[in-house]
C-alpha cells in the first residue's frame, strides 16, 4: 500500500511539471491573421477588424489600450501588408519574422524585417502577440552596458597641444 502511495505521488509530482500542451492554431497563423485584419481594416475602414487584431494581442498585460493600439495602428500606411518569412517556437515562446514595403524618402520602395514576440495566454491557451515588444530578451542594463566602451579612450597621438 505504501508503495502505491508513494507511486502516485511521485506521478502527481512529475505531472505537475509537465509543459501544458501549446495552443492548436499556431503563431505564424495568428501574425497572419493579425495583418490580414489590419490591412482589410485600411481597405474599408472602421474598428470592427481592428478591434478583432487587438484581440490577438497581449493588450491589457503590457499595457496597450485600445486606443493606444488604433493610434499605431492608424498610422499604418494605405494598402500595407506583409510577408511572413520565419516563425521559430520555443517553449511557450515564439518569434515570427515578417517584412513589409515602405515608402523610402528617396523615392520607391524599401523592404523592412522585423520579428514579431508572441507569448501563449495560459488562461486562454492561445498565442497573444506582444505588441509592445515587452519580451523580446532584451535586458535595457545590458544593451546600456554593452554600448559603453570598456577603457576610456586614450588621447590621439596625432593631437596638438595648444599653449
Amino acid at each position: 500500500m505504501a508503495v502505491l502511495v508513494v507511486g502516485a505521488g511521485f506521478a502527481a509530482i512529475n505531472y505537475g511539471h509537465q509543459e501544458k500542451a501549446l495552443p492548436e492554431e499556431t503563431a505564424l497563423s495568428v501574425v497572419g491573421k493579425f495583418y490580414e485584419y489590419i490591412s482589410e481594416a485600411k481597405i474599408r475602414g472602421g474598428n470592427l477588424l481592428i478591434n478583432e487584431a487587438y484581440q490577438l494581442t497581449s493588450g491589457k498585460p503590457s499595457r496597450t489600450d485600445r486606443a493606444r493600439f488604433l493610434e499605431v495602428v492608424n498610422r499604418y500606411p494605405p494598402g500595407f501588408k506583409v510577408d511572413i518569412v520565419d516563425s521559430q517556437v520555443q517553449g511557450r515562446h515564439a518569434n515570427v519574422t515578417v517584412e513589409y514595403k515602405m515608402a523610402s524618402a528617396f523615392g520607391g520602395l524599401y523592404t523592412v524585417r522585423t520579428v514579431v514576440p508572441l507569448n501563449v495566454d495560459d488562461e486562454t491557451n492561445t498565442w497573444k502577440i506582444d505588441f509592445r515588444g515587452d519580451t523580446d530578451d532584451q535586458d535595457p542594463a545590458i544593451i546600456k552596458k554593452s554600448l559603453q566602451p570598456d577603457t576610456p579612450a586614450a588621447p590621439s597621438s596625432n593631437s596638438e597641444t595648444v599653449q
